[in-house]
């Protein structure tokens, strides 16, 4: 029997898929939110799991190696597009949020409330009425950060996460439910270290059939690729913990008021 593995459809997951499924798996396509509700369910028995969404998890899941998806700087694909500059995204402004990501929105969160101030947070904008910004991930982002002349300013979250605190941002983490049968850890965690061993090929072969795909120019989706860390150090593991920590200090629910 094939074991599932959730994959995130984005770019930034391209080297990975371009590996491969791993032996005796196979890849089930989900955004990063919803991997959350398939490890709770036991649908997925491993996945690239949003860090905002580790609290979730306690004693269900554990980290496979420093793998997942980081930035040490711009991100290229976390983007706040407003009309206001950020530290003037404050009360009475509106806000709409991506429903793809459990990371992004908190990260958005915590970075505005250093800037205006938790307590003058924007609110989210009704139903069909125009925002004053707009959050977005992945692919949508990538695409909307070339494209799009409607929105006057533009935040990559990822970079002003490193402004403030100096540390690379994690946004994802390789992990598997604790049930998961032990050949398909074993599994999960040598198609991890090959995908290490050939990271630079992986990300080369992924560029031209990603820009295609996205109607992209390739060396934007080269310079993307570029930006995007999947094998992570150290310094990336103390963003993460900071962030949790911050998270765990200041946040609340809901993040942010109708």
């Amino acid at each position: 029997m094939s074991a599932p593995i959730a994959m995130i459809p984005y770019a930034n997951m391209a080297p990975y898929r371009q590996l491969g499924e791993p032996e005796g798996c196979h890849f089930v396509p989900l955004v990063p939110s919803a991997s959350i509700d398939a490890l709770i369910a036991g649908t997925v028995d491993a996945a690239a799991v949003p860090v905002g969404g580790l609290a979730r998890l306690p004693g269900l899941v554990e980290a496979v190696g420093q793998f997942g998806i980081a930035a040490r700087g711009p991100s290229m694909s976390v983007l706040l597009f407003s009309q206001y500059p950020f530290e003037r995204m404050h009360t009475p402004r509106t806000l709409r949020l991506t429903t793809e990501s459990a990371t992004s929105v908190r990260l958005l969160y915590l970075l505005m409330g250093n800037a205006v101030g938790f307590e003058r947070l924007p609110t989210l904008a009704a139903n069909g009425r125009q925002p004053d910004a707009h959050l977005l991930i992945g692919d949508c982002a990538l695409v909307e950060n070339v494209s799009a002349k409607v929105w006057p300013y533009k935040t990559d979250l990822s970079q002003a996460w490193f402004d403030l605190h100096g540390l690379p941002f994690v946004f994802a983490r390789w992990v598997l439910r604790k049930a998961a049968p032990d050949a398909v850890k074993a599994s999960i965690s040598a198609w991890l270290d090959t995908f290490k061993a050939n990271e630079d090929e992986l990300v080369a072969r992924s560029i031209h059939q990603t820009a295609v795909r996205l109607e992209l120019d390739e060396d934007v989706v080269e310079r993307y690729c570029g930006v995007i860390r999947r094998c992570l150090d150290d310094d990336d593991l103390k963003g993460q913990q900071l962030f949790i920590k911050d998270f765990q200090r200041f946040g609340r629910e809901p993040l942010f008021k109708d």
